[in-house]
């Protein structure tokens, strides 16, 4: 039986006649969310109010990833806003201590227009997760495009690049990008591409996602939700995914905490050791 959403003569008959169709990913094998926003930037909900919902979906893990200082519009969080949400997400642990989820200090960080990023690599390192997004200057030529996300792709600090092609569906066209070196990226780095869930986004696209997982790379489906009744839109992404022949094996939030704990952590690590590298070359050439 081939599932519906697979119906669109990419190869699905083919794979049904060989007893090769994927077991596509449900929305129950989803253990978390790792990109929702709270009131401290462009949120309707407090971290606090935004947990408590997670915990009613039964995740595991949640991860609170307000914006950078770039994106002024979205109230991004200067390095003392940023110091009060550290403080309130601490308290949060403490008294929430043994219960789940997992709580997650993240941050969605800009891709400036010349691939750095717009938090410094100290603020960085203290972040459990970080989601690398495009939010300005999308009208950069194909090549300039790719290598700014290639650029920011190689900060060992960035776990997951943020809907990729930056669209928004019937306002603003996909950016220019040479998808098969981001792919390249990915696998080498490691980094998991997103597919972003909001209805407004969809991004990636079934077919970009389908590729992605064809090629190896990792994927995280994220709500990017901005209020407590978002985080359920997360489904949106799960059924684009199925359009995409997406398994739940590819997809990094369906991981138990332990695995994605251990991949966020080699992450972490990687950075570390870079940091260790370059102090150690700064030394001896001095």
């Amino acid at each position: 039986m081939i599932p519906p959403e697979l119906r669109e003569d990419r190869g699905e008959v083919e794979a049904a006649r060989e007893h090769k169709l994927p077991k596509l990913i449900e929305l129950t094998d989803l253990r978390g969310d790792l990109h929702v926003h709270t009131d401290y930037s462009d949120g309707k909900s407090s971290a606090a109010e935004m947990v408590e919902r997670a915990a009613e979906l039964g995740y595991e893990y949640v991860a609170l990833a307000d914006h950078s200082p770039a994106a002024r519009i979205a109230r991004g969080l200067e390095r003392d806003r940023l110091e009060q949400k550290i403080a309130e997400v601490e308290r949060l642990r403490r008294t929430r201590r043994g219960k789940s989820p997992v709580i997650l200090l993240g941050a969605e960080v800009d891709i400036l227009a010349d691939g750095a990023l717009d938090y410094p690599d100290d603020v960085l390192a203290r972040l459990d997760v970080v989601t690398a997004s495009v939010h300005a200057v999308f009208r950069q030529s194909k090549d300039r495009m790719t290598g700014r996300l290639l650029d920011a792709m190689s900060n060992p600090h960035v776990q997951i690049l943020g809907h990729p092609t930056a669209r928004l569906l019937g306002s603003r066209e996909p950016v220019a990008l040479d998808f098969k070196r981001i792919l390249e990226k990915a696998v080498n780095t490691g980094i998991a591409l997103e597919l972003n869930a909001s209805m407004y986004r969809l991004d990636l696209s079934d077919v970009m996602a389908r590729a992605a997982q064809d090629a190896g790379v990792l994927l995280a489906i994220d709500s990017d939700a901005h209020r407590t009744a978002q985080l359920e839109h997360i489904r949106y992404g799960v059924m684009q995914a199925r359009r995409g022949w997406i398994e739940a094996r590819a997809v990094v939030n369906t991981w138990p905490w332990p695995k994605l704990s251990r991949w966020l952590r080699e992450r972490r690590d990687a950075a570390v050791g870079k940091h260790a590298v370059a102090a150690a070359s700064v030394s001896r050439a001095s």
